[in-house]
Parts: C-alpha cells; sequence; structure tokens
C-alpha cells in the first residue's frame, strides 16, 4: 500500500527510529500527492514538512484547504498547480503597455 497511489479511506503504519528515516520512508516513493504527520513539537514539523516530497503537508491535520492557496502534487502525482495565484500563472501572459498621457503628437498624425 506505502508503493502505490491508492483512494480511499485507509491507513498505512510504518515504524520509524528517527525523522530521516521516515522521511527516507515517505520520499521514497514515485508519487507526492499530500503527506501529514502529527506531533507535539513544532520545531522538527517545519524541517520534516520541507524536506516531505510532496504538493501539499498538513501538520496535526488532514485534507484542510483554503481555496487560495495551491493544489497539485509532485513526481507522478501530477505536474503543476490549481488554485492559488501559481494556478493564474499557468493560464495567464503578462504583458506590460505603457502610455503617455501628455504626448504631443507630431503634426503628420490625423487628429480626431
Amino acid at each position: 500500500m506505502a508503493r502505490e497511489e491508492v483512494f480511499g479511506p485507509f491507513l498505512v503504519v510504518h515504524g520509524f527510529e528517527t525523522d530521516e528515516e521516515a522521511l527516507e520512508i515517505a520520499n521514497g516513493v514515485a508519487y507526492g500527492l499530500g503527506g501529514g504527520l502529527w506531533t507535539s513539537n513544532l520545531s522538527p514539523a517545519h524541517r520534516v514538512a520541507r524536506d516531505l516530497r510532496a504538493g501539499m503537508v498538513w501538520v496535526n491535520s488532514y485534507k484542510r484547504v483554503n481555496p487560495g492557496s495551491p493544489f497539485g502534487g509532485v513526481g507522478v502525482s501530477g505536474y503543476g498547480r490549481e488554485m492559488g495565484f501559481e494556478a493564474m500563472r499557468e493560464y495567464t501572459e503578462p504583458k506590460a503597455t505603457w502610455i503617455n498621457v501628455d504626448a504631443r503628437l507630431p503634426p503628420f498624425y490625423p487628429r480626431r
């Protein structure tokens, strides 16, 4: 179960001794949509969340989202992000337009 991307209510429990071992287990799969960890010590949680290869990471909760935050995975769980500013960048192309409102047109320009 830990090496497959399955959807549904299930739970896989792995034992580990160190945070590094837990990260090795979690990052040892090709998938990376989301991951979660529970702890009473938030100091290492920040490091583990940073190093966890996943598009979304929850600490002391799971699957709580905000529509303004990006959604998407890494590895074979997907490419790109939906929702949030990251998605807007995927669907837009920036363009700069400069207009001088004080400019005087040369006399050969037709006047309207």
